[in-house]
């Protein structure tokens, strides 16, 4: 029994703060313009639909009404009604969705005037049926409805439905139908009424509630990960200062003789300084490429770094020239590039540093995952496509290739595809998602295959007319 007594406490108390926390938030809202906004809008949104489906589904109603007239005048009212009744669900479902007002106050008075109109129309059928015999329960089901459906944030709902409830029971009397049995009825339904209208809107009050806490949170993760990216950013900037000194240094070194004599050398088993500063030199361009492609990964997302600076260049002549730059890596492992390529009169409007990054990684790519005495081969052509000629470049190389298993991640950022290199150089996953988020800005398809003649990979990149100049 006690333990009973200690559960109903606890739950109590939990109801309680459950309760208070509710109505501070309440009280918090209330104030709150963008709440006030988006309660309003939702009126606005269900009496857009309600009013045309009253009209609609209330004709056949109004026929039948019509029908009674015939038959016995004393429907007249009804009939009354029914000439009020349907022109004002067609005026208002002309105003709510086809307003000729747009401001945001004009929308609040429609919307306001709207729910007066309705129940008070509601009020109205209500005593005209009354009369007929002492029910309230059609009274209270409109009201109930009212109470959960429209939630405004104001109290403008409960002064029109309290006044709806002072014009009824003033009804009431007027009729003679004030039996305290009717009377009972009738308070107890205006404190449910209240109720459920409270209940109602502190659903709405909390799903507000609920929605700005992730909205903040969203605008909070995104700061953060603005701000990560701009410190990556500065960290690879800062980077890149010492791994360019190290590569000076080295260079220096390699290009000047040397002005230490071989007696005067401290024996080790250590190898030669110049094969050591070789390595220190090969790993230094590693680190100094693997930096530019984060560098580039990072600002891809940035239009304005690629649409500034922009000039009309033949991508031909671009893939050439970064062709002959890439001559010592093709020589190193003995590789033959077949130049194929058209040479058609296309021009094309992009930045010439970026696309000669993306030439780059491709050509490198190309390279890296060839075996020696292999071969490259670059071609093109211009093909007419939906009334639009399109440029395109094929860049196919003797390397594995990329299996079924590739298709979903190539091009996902750090992902390694099954194929390997073919000589001492390192994969980092970048190349192929820096690719293409800078082909997607310029307007550049890329397609991924394999070579049908070299038994590698292809890379097939269009370029549309329709960004030509």
């Amino acid at each position: 029994m006690k333990h009973f007594y200690v559960a109903i406490r606890f739950r109590t108390k939990n109801f309680i703060l459950f309760i208070k926390k509710h109505f501070q938030i309440l009280r918090e809202v209330r104030s709150n313009e963008e709440f006030i906004r988006s309660a309003y809008f939702e009126v606005y949104l269900i009496l857009r639909y309600l009013f045309p489906f009253l009209f609609v589904v209330y004709i056949p109603f109004a026929v039948l009404d019509w029908a009674d007239f015939l038959k016995n005048s004393g429907y007249f009212p009804l009939l009354i009604y029914n000439s009020i009744f349907i022109p004002g669900c067609f005026l208002f479902t002309a105003l709510l969705n086809f307003p000729i007002l747009k401001s945001e106050n004009s929308r609040r008075w429609i919307t306001v005037t709207g729910t007066l109109f309705l129940t008070s129309a509601g009020t109205a059928m209500n005593l005209l049926i009354f009369q007929f015999g002492a029910d309230i329960s059609l009274f209270a089901f409109t009201q109930l409805g009212i109470a959960v459906l429209l939630r405004y944030p104001d109290k403008t709902k409960k002064v029109i439905y309290f006044t709806n409830y002072a014009v009824f029971f003033a009804a009431m009397f007027w009729l003679g139908k004030n039996s305290s049995f009717l009377i009972q009825n009738f308070f107890f339904t205006m404190v449910m009424t209240v109720l459920l209208d409270l209940i109602s809107f502190l659903t709405k009050v909390n799903s507000f509630h609920k929605e700005q806490s992730i909205r903040d949170l969203n605008r909070k993760l995104v700061m953060e990960s603005i701000k990560k990216s701009e410190i990556l950013r500065i960290a690879i900037h800062d980077l890149k200062s010492p791994v360019t000194g190290i590569l000076s240094l080295v260079g220096l070194y390699t290009r000047e003789p040397s002005h230490i004599s071989p007696s005067n050398r401290i024996s080790s088993s250590y190898a030669d300084p110049p094969e050591i500063l070789d390595h220190i030199d090969r790993t230094s361009r590693k680190i100094l490429e693997s930096i530019e492609d984060v560098l580039y990964l990072a600002s891809s997302g940035d239009a304005e770094t690629i649409e500034n600076q922009t000039q009309k260049l033949n991508p031909e002549l671009l893939l050439r020239s970064v062709a002959c730059n890439l001559n010592f890596l093709f020589s190193s492992k003995n590789i033959k590039v077949e130049d194929r390529l058209s040479e058609q009169n296309f021009y094309f409007e992009a930045n010439p540093q970026i696309l000669y990054r993306v030439f780059d990684n491709l050509l490198s790519n190309a390279a890296k995952f060839s075996p020696e005495n292999s071969k490259i081969s670059l071609r093109s052509e211009l093909i007419s496509e939906l009334h639009e000629k399109i440029l395109i470049i094929k860049i196919e190389d003797s390397g594995p290739g990329f299996q079924p298993e590739d298709e979903k991640d190539m091009f996902r950022e750090f992902s390694i595809l099954s194929a390997k290199p073919t000589g001492s150089e390192s994969s980092s996953g970048i190349g192929l998602a820096l690719a293409k988020k800078l082909l997607d800005r310029m307007g550049i398809r890329i397609r991924l295959g394999n070579s049908e003649t070299l038994g590698g990979a292809q890379v097939i990149l269009e370029f549309p007319q329709s960004k030509a100049k």
